[in-house]
């Protein structure tokens, strides 16, 4: 029992460490690239910044009002699905779009909270925390979009299981709110603690993400409308901390 219980621990431990030697080669990459594609020096904190501010704004304008003013607004499945099928380039187009938004929305508060990362401290451990779970983030959202482009192409072969397909990919966003709202929290705590950027920015995005926890916690107990506030505060939380980080810097 203890060489098994052993074996466990040395293999979990070997894990953490690839995990970390994954991430620290992924950020130092993105960092890279994007410096040399720009020509000029831009950190992580630079493009962290930037990512925080545009993604949410454009989050907002593709997926809050254009996607109900270019491909409508529809009460059940079906009837979303027929609309898809009417227009599915311009679907495609807001597919692949919406997916670059997600990743952007999810890698920006990634590369804050990698920044903060330190083993020694609170606000370090939480940092790390808030990575991994912006990572997931994003992986939801690639599997979730990714899954929509079959029924897009029509390479279903039925309505039946367009039907099935789309509403798994829809189902899938739940958590990635979900991975959202414990990011938030996280990284929120870590910056709050760790007080280097302005303390009010800290404190909205982690105040963002327990009312999310909230929402969560009272689905199905509060009306949709309400319960879309803390969803538009938490963009509104991630553009000001990306304004205060970027602050920070100069």
């Amino acid at each position: 029992m203890q060489m098994i219980k052993k074996r466990f621990e040395n293999t979990l431990h070997i894990c953490i460490l690839n995990f970390k030697m994954l991430l620290i080669g992924y950020f130092n990459t993105l960092g890279s690239s994007v410096s040399f594609i720009k020509g000029e020096k831009m950190n992580s904190k630079s493009l962290s910044s930037w990512m925080l501010i545009v993604s949410p704004i454009l989050f907002f304008v593709v997926f809050i009002i254009g996607w109900d003013v270019v491909i409508g607004s529809s009460e059940t499945t079906a009837e979303e699905l027929a609309n898809i099928m009417t227009q599915t380039s311009t679907v495609s187009i807001f597919a692949v779009l919406g997916t670059a938004i997600f990743i952007s929305l999810a890698a920006g508060p990634a590369l804050l909270a990698w920044s903060k990362v330190d083993s020694s401290t609170l606000e370090g451990n939480l940092a790390f925390i808030a990575t991994m779970i912006f990572g997931a983030m994003s992986t939801i959202a690639l599997l979730s979009m990714g899954m929509g482009f079959p029924v897009i192409a029509g390479d279903t072969e039925s309505m039946l299981e367009a039907e099935w397909i789309w509403s798994v990919s829809d189902s899938m966003f739940a958590g990635l709110f979900l991975a959202w709202t414990f990011g938030n929290i996280l990284l929120g705590a870590s910056l709050w603690i760790e007080n280097k950027i302005n303390k009010i920015a800290s404190g909205i995005l982690l105040l963002a993400g327990i009312l999310m926890l909230i929402m969560h916690l009272l689905i199905g107990v509060v009306p949709e409308d309400v319960g879309f506030i803390p969803f538009i505060f938490a963009l509104v939380a991630t553009v000001i901390v990306g304004v205060f980080n970027l602050r920070s810097e100069s």
